[in-house]
């Protein structure tokens, strides 16, 4: 008997000092993947996508509100948003090497107190409690509430430095969106994503309370593919990472109108700079997941030249 109950205990240790040894993130997030709506990936091609995704690992509520907040500040964006940008590009050769920097600030942003009406069209939850939201204006004509002692301020920005030194070459980039409703009661969402060649670092705040990401990958699957998506810290921050480079893209094909200049020193360094502003309006058509990057479509419209 004594031979058996050692048996049973050996048993039960084993097994217990492996559970202690599982990740049990792993087997939350990554034993298998997470469906994706049909719309999120699909092309719309009687309406734009506006949409919101909340962030990772969150009680449904909360998820479904910031996943709206979201998909508004989209909408509001789209409609009348001033998108800024600086270019700045200096080339040159030094000791026995070349080198060259460049840097871009873009900013997309609004300010107002008119609040287009809206209807929530879809609302999906993935395995990892992201809530994803789809929108759309109440109707054709942007029909506008009461917004009396109303009002909102929605920023997105993007800073990007390259560099070259000697052949290498490095880069830092930072994405911010932030959203503030001001209302009897104020409401916001803060995200930045942080970028350092490999390095790649979140910050999250809704309504003043911190949120911080596990550093795992969530993986999703396309319908109709089967092919398996990976994506560090959820679909949103690369959904928004993504969309503010393809409206820097567009704001860098427009004409610099406010300032640019391009000098040569000792025959040898370039400098370059542009300025853009302007009001723009934009949808966006489609979005896709390829080898675990996003790709947008977009349709801007410059309103202002």
């Amino acid at each position: 008997m004594k031979n058996i109950y050692l048996v049973v205990f050996m048993v039960f240790l084993f097994f217990g000092s492996y559970g202690q040894g599982i990740n049990t993130d792993y087997y939350k997030y990554g034993a298998s993947p997470s469906d994706l709506p049909d719309f999120l990936l699909q092309s719309v091609e009687t309406e734009p996508l506006i949409l919101g995704i909340s962030d990772p690992d969150m009680d449904s509520t909360k998820a479904a509100k910031q996943a709206i907040e979201r998909a508004r500040s989209l909408l509001y964006l789209s409609q009348n948003a001033r998108v800024r940008s600086l270019f700045d590009y200096y080339m040159g050769e030094e000791y026995s090497g070349s080198g060259g920097t460049f840097q871009s600030f873009v900013q997309l942003a609004v300010h107002d107190s008119v609040f287009p009406e809206y209807v929530v069209l879809d609302t999906f939850y993935t395995r990892f409690q992201e809530a994803i939201v789809r929108i759309r204006p109440s109707s054709d004509d942007l029909e506008f509430g009461f917004t009396i002692g109303k009002s909102y301020d929605i920023r997105m920005e993007k800073f990007r430095l390259e560099y070259e030194w000697g052949g290498a070459a490095e880069f830092q980039d930072q994405t911010e969106m932030e959203i503030q409703f001001f209302d009897s009661i104020t409401s916001s969402d803060l995200i930045s994503v942080y970028k350092y060649s490999h390095q790649f670092e979140v910050y999250s705040a809704a309504d003043g309370e911190e949120r911080f990401f596990p550093t795992l990958r969530y993986n999703y699957v396309q319908p109709n593919a089967g092919q398996q998506q990976y994506f560090k810290y959820g679909l949103w921050v690369h959904i928004m990472d993504r969309f503010i480079q393809e409206i820097a893209n567009e704001s860098k094909r427009m004409r610099e109108l406010v300032k640019k200049t391009g000098e040569t020193y000792e025959s040898s360094t370039t400098l370059s700079q542009g300025v853009t502003s302007n009001l723009v309006t934009f949808q966006i058509r489609d979005i896709n997941l390829v080898d675990g990057e996003v790709e947008i479509s977009l349709e801007v419209e410059f309103l202002e030249y």
